[in-house]
Formats: C-alpha cells, sequence, structure tokens
C-alpha cells in the first residue's frame, strides 16, 4: 500500500505540472454586464490602452496620493471564506496596496496586498504577478509567455477599464478598476475605484507546479483561470471567482508607475 500511494502521488504531481489535472471548475456566477466590449489588445490592433488620466463621474472615495487605501469587505462570511486558515474575531482596518509597474506590451506587474487588524494583530496577504516569462518546457501550454501578459488596461463600453491576476500560495485574486475619477490638476492626477475578487485553492496533497501560475493551470486544485480576465469579455470574473470587496480613492499614479 504504500508502494501505490507513492506512485499515486507522482502521478498526480506529473498531472499538476502538465496543467492536465483531473480537478473540476467550480462555476459560480459574481457579477455581469451586457455592455459591449472592445478588446485592445497587443495581438489585435498592436496597443494597449495607457492608464487614462480619467473623466469618470465622481466618487465618495477621495485620495491622499497614496498606493494603500481603505478596504470594504462585501460581508464578514465572505471575508472569513477568503481568509480560511484561522477563525475571525472582530477584524478591522482592512487596507489594500497595490503596487505595480508597467512593462512589455503596456502590460503590469507588482503586487497586491490585503491586510486587517484582528485581536491586536495585523495580517497580511501578498499577491504577486511577476515581471518575467514563462519558462519553456516540453509538455507544458503557454512556453515563454509573459507571465503578466492579461494585466492590462482595455476598452469596455464607452470606458477605459483594468482587470489583473495576483496569486499567493493559497489562491488567486482578480483586481478590478471600473472607475478613473480626473482631479483637474491637469497633471495626469486622479484616483481610481473598483473592486477585489478571489479564488482559493482547493485543498491537494499535490504542490502546485513552481514553472506556471494558476491563470495558465488549465485544470486542477490550482487552475484560476476566468475567460473574462483572459479575453476581457467582462469586467468581472466568473468561474470560481468571488467578490471579496470595493475600494476607493486609490491614487492612480501611486499604483500604476
Amino acid at each position: 500500500m504504500k508502494t501505490f500511494n507513492s506512485k499515486l502521488i507522482f502521478l498526480l504531481a506529473a498531472f499538476s505540472l502538465m496543467g492536465v489535472g483531473c480537478g473540476k471548475s467550480n462555476q459560480f456566477q459574481t457579477g455581469s454586464n451586457t455592455n459591449t466590449n472592445t478588446v485592445v489588445d497587443g495581438g489585435v490592433d498592436g496597443s494597449v490602452p495607457t492608464s487614462p488620466d480619467g473623466s469618470g463621474s465622481s466618487s465618495s472615495g477621495s485620495t491622499s496620493g497614496s498606493n494603500t487605501v481603505d478596504f470594504v469587505p462585501t460581508s464578514f462570511t465572505e471575508f472569513s471564506n477568503y481568509v480560511a486558515s484561522h477563525p475571525l474575531n472582530n477584524p478591522s482596518n482592512y487596507k489594500l496596496t497595490v503596487d505595480l509597474q508597467k512593462l512589455e506590451s503596456g502590460r503590469y506587474a507588482g503586487s497586491v496586498k490585503i491586510s486587517y487588524v484582528d485581536t491586536g494583530y495585523q495580517y497580511q496577504g501578498v499577491f504577486e504577478s511577476g515581471s518575467g516569462t514563462n519558462q519553456k518546457l516540453s509538455g507544458l501550454q503557454d512556453n515563454n509567455m509573459l507571465e503578466y501578459n492579461y494585466n492590462y488596461w482595455f476598452k469596455y463600453g464607452s470606458k477605459t477599464v483594468f482587470s489583473a491576476y495576483f496569486q499567493d500560495a493559497q489562491g488567486a485574486i482578480v483586481l478590478i478598476v471600473d472607475n478613473v475619477v480626473n482631479q483637474g490638476d491637469g497633471q495626469g492626477g486622479g484616483y481610481v475605484t473598483g473592486s477585489v475578487y478571489y479564488k482559493n485553492f482547493a485543498q491537494s496533497y499535490v504542490q502546485q507546479s513552481p514553472y506556471r501560475k494558476c491563470w495558465y493551470i488549465r485544470s486542477g486544485p490550482y487552475n484560476c483561470r476566468a475567460s473574462a480576465v483572459i479575453d476581457k469579455t467582462s469586467l468581472y470574473p466568473a468561474d470560481g471567482f468571488k467578490k471579496l470587496g470595493t475600494f476607493s480613492g486609490l491614487a492612480k499614479s501611486a499604483a500604476f508607475k
């Protein structure tokens, strides 16, 4: 029996590395929008919209020039599900920090941090999208693709919006910017508002492939692919992602460098 288990674990690990594991995606519709979407991608017309100066509607948020702002969870229950690793008592002081750099083809790499305070301790989740490319390996898909390939501004209806993938060891998030508000200072100042969606990985004895982020894994417990993020067909992801919360007042120039 010990020999059998060892072989089984080896086979499961091999499936995970090849992106052909036997897991099943949990479909969960988290948002919809009937607006038409125009994808402006390097593969379509050779350009990607830059971060807009903004002419969006006013918002209750205000900017302080910082890339850290208050984060408003959808609910205590949803935030507890996101944390998952330990029970929450009376969390407070929720914060979101966005630190992104524009790199090749107008796409962004960097990190998104979600923090909170509970029972006198501060907790922080750091989600990342690296600046490199996928390693070329026989048997794997998406060789030499940018790790941050899906992180860019695009036209959705009449607005320029943003969606991007990030992950840590426990799961993935999608950062969405749905409005850019101009400060009217003539210097490109302004702030953005949006939301964060999350998807925790399923429990597994098999470790995630070190060669691919979850958005390049097509099945199994580490699959976080969502067509809305990959194809920019909608602003809000489905495919197992749930809305974690919202933010406003995030200084665009500080968050998107």
